[in-house]
């Protein structure tokens, strides 16, 4: 089943030029045409999809106090997410309400958002608490100052936030995920890599049922039993796993899930890595990988190790996807075919994307 996305009606868009139904299944679709990843138009006008799903902001440790903050972006959106007094999350705009400046930067602890350029002040909850120097301003409702606010949630490690008005909670959207321990997982590292591609070219290689895992992926695929590889489907969730074997990092299954549009959890042995990616461009993304282990597993040689063989799935399909942005510009290439068998979480992304944006 494929959900109906809509874009926030707040928000502007023109209509785009999608060449891509939906409606036509796998087996007898084409791929999106190469504009989809090089035409700076279309990367201009699918932000609007980021502003209109729930996206991984931050971690839930770094808000486990009251007065906690972590600022951060949705599609160059200024957000930041606060803990307040009485342990209430919240998720509000990062820009001031005078001179648009940003009121938090990084993450910390703080009593209230103070803006560094007038020094305007701000409650944990985003209301207005002092305007210096507004004394004879006429007409000045402070209540109508106060900080924008957007739906937030946490969900196992994470703190998610939803800048429009999300048609169901985000435990709605992740219910079908059945990922063990959660809550004893503990944060061990963040690792983030550049890579010259269009963001939805890295998304691709993620959900393409294991396909590339053998060619590419060589050390990885002998720990793996990819003939047993499934995928799953749901309204904005696909899950992909397969049996592993005897390798400790690994463990006896991997599990890959993607929520709709760009986070990925990746959960084997006694690990849980997430994956966020952030469009930088039309032909450049960041991928932020922050990883998870089970209490019992702190191991410092174990962590390394393993950190090493992430790094070096990473390297590769860092280099396939560069490979793939060079070549959607080439005269030769627009649009190619799905492998039917295998690619049904890659066809849900592009129904999905296309279904936003139509």
């Amino acid at each position: 089943m494929v959900a109906s996305l809509e874009l926030d009606p707040d928000i502007p868009l023109e209509s785009v030029s999608l060449d891509f139904d939906p409606d036509i299944p796998v087996d007898s679709a084409w791929t999106p045409p190469a504009r989809w990843y090089r035409d700076p138009a279309f990367f201009e006008q699918e932000k609007a999809v980021f502003y209109s799903t729930w996206q991984a902001v931050a971690r839930l440790d770094q808000l486990s106090e009251p007065g906690s903050f972590v600022a951060c972006e949705v599609a160059g959106e200024p957000v930041v997410v606060t803990r307040d007094g009485e342990g209430e999350l919240h998720a509000l705009s990062n820009v001031c309400r005078h001179h648009a400046a940003c009121v938090a930067e990084g993450q910390g602890q703080t009593q209230e958002l103070t803006c560094p350029y007038h020094g305007w002040r701000y409650q944990l909850d985003g209301r207005l608490k002092s305007a210096p120097r507004l004394g004879p301003a006429r007409d000045f409702d402070r209540s109508a100052f106060s900080l924008p606010r957007f739906q937030v949630e946490s969900w196992g490690p994470l703190v998610f936030v939803h800048l429009g008005r999300p048609e169901r909670p985000l435990a709605d959207e992740l219910r079908p995920l059945k990922l063990r321990r959660l809550d004893e997982l503990f944060f061990v590292a963040r690792r983030s890599w550049e890579i010259g591609c269009n963001w939805k070219v890295y998304v691709d290689n993620y959900l393409d049922g294991g396909y590339h895992v053998s060619h590419l992926h060589h050390d990885l695929a002998a720990k793996l039993d990819l003939e047993g590889y499934k995928t799953e489907l749901f309204d904005t969730l696909s899950v992909q796993s397969c049996a592993g074997g005897e390798d400790a990092r690994v463990g006896a299954e991997a599990v890959y899930a993607f929520l709709f549009p760009n986070f990925m959890l990746n959960r084997y042995g006694p690990w849980l890595d997430t994956n966020l990616v952030v469009p930088l461009g039309v032909d450049r993304c960041l991928t932020v990988f922050d990883y998870y282990l089970e209490p019992e597993a702190v191991d410092k040689t174990f962590i390394e190790e393993s950190l090493q063989a992430s790094d070096q799935v990473q390297q590769e399909d860092i280099l396939i996807c560069q490979s793939v942005q060079r070549g959607l510009g080439s005269r030769h290439y627009d649009r190619g075919r799905y492998a039917p068998l295998i690619e049904h979480a890659d066809h849900q992304f592009h129904r999905l994307l296309a279904r936003c944006l139509s």
